[in-house]
């Protein structure tokens, strides 16, 4: 519950003079995946909103004043590693206890395409989305977010995955399950590395031989086994820290879409997922080589 307390916390970090948001507007139904509203002729209050999924939309549009955005990772208590992509005049803090750090500004000079991540506490985020001085042509904030949730160990402990640890190759039971939940696996060869420092990332560029899964999500955030025709040439991020090189041979990519850019998850070469296919002896759904 948004406490009339916490409002004049957000004034003084924020410096927001007479500008600063006067009341919190009563609570709105909780939303699954996306929200979209308007400020229109309102106030500059703060308006709660509250998304229970992994993924989604806020559409903001004539923003004034500010909306507390609450997102959930589940209902088991896990932390979760967020990450969002924003577009039009506003700025995004993550709340903490009693401070509010910036995640994102209209032009900190960071690339538009850069994934701007955080890490919940507890099974709860909040992100307050403080209206900014609207320029000609932009009228609508659009906030968009992937959680990811914090994986655990064999004691059920929650293990903060450090960039590092996404780096190492992926076990035979790994790659099972990674299979069966990336939203785009291929077989392919890779064409180029190339670095993004703007990104914080480097790019695989692969040339696709063969599409083995492809999970397509529509409007509705509903997910469907998508055409397996696919590019012949993808880009697939990485991060920075992996020191990412071009290697000879055939792979099998596993990604998954964040933010609708490719991340890689898994790259086995492809004697070593047929032979993980071979040796396994289930698997979470039907796996192909």
């Amino acid at each position: 519950m948004w406490a009339a307390g916490c409002i004049v916390v957000l004034v003084v970090i924020l410096g927001l003079g007479s500008c600063a948001p006067t009341h919190v507007q009563p609570s709105v139904p909780t939303d699954q995946c996306d929200w979209t509203g308007s400020s229109g002729g309102g106030g500059r209050g703060v308006r709660p909103v509250y998304l229970r999924c992994s993924r989604g939309t806020v559409s903001w549009r004539y923003p004034r004043g500010a909306l507390r955005v609450v997102l959930s990772g589940g209902g088991d208590g896990r932390s979760f590693r967020g990450c969002i992509k924003v577009t039009g005049p506003a700025r995004v803090y993550l709340e903490g206890k009693g401070t509010l750090r910036p995640v994102y500004a209209p032009g900190d000079g960071k690339h538009e395409a850069l994934h701007r991540c955080f890490h919940s506490r507890g099974q709860l985020a909040a992100l307050y989305v403080e209206a900014d001085e609207p320029t000609p042509g932009h009228t609508t904030v659009k906030l968009r977010y992937d959680l990811e949730l914090e994986p655990v160990d064999e004691n059920g402990k929650i293990v903060r995955r450090d960039e590092e640890a996404e780096c190492r190759p992926c076990t035979k039971e790994e790659l099972a399950e990674t299979y069966c939940k990336s939203d785009l696996v291929a077989r392919g060869t890779v064409s180029a590395v190339e670095i993004r420092p703007d990104l914080d990332a480097s790019e695989l560029v692969l040339r696709v031989t063969k599409t083995l899964r492809r999970v397509e999500e529509n409007e509705d955030n509903e997910v469907d086994s998508g055409d397996l025709g696919v590019e012949r040439e993808i880009r697939v991020r990485v991060s920075k820290t992996c020191d990412a090189r071009h290697g000879h041979g055939e792979f099998v990519i596993m990604a998954k879409k964040r933010l609708g850019d490719l991340t890689l998850a898994c790259a086995p070469r492809l004697e070593a997922w047929a032979e993980a296919v071979r040796e396994l002896q289930s698997a979470p759904c039907l796996l192909r080589s």
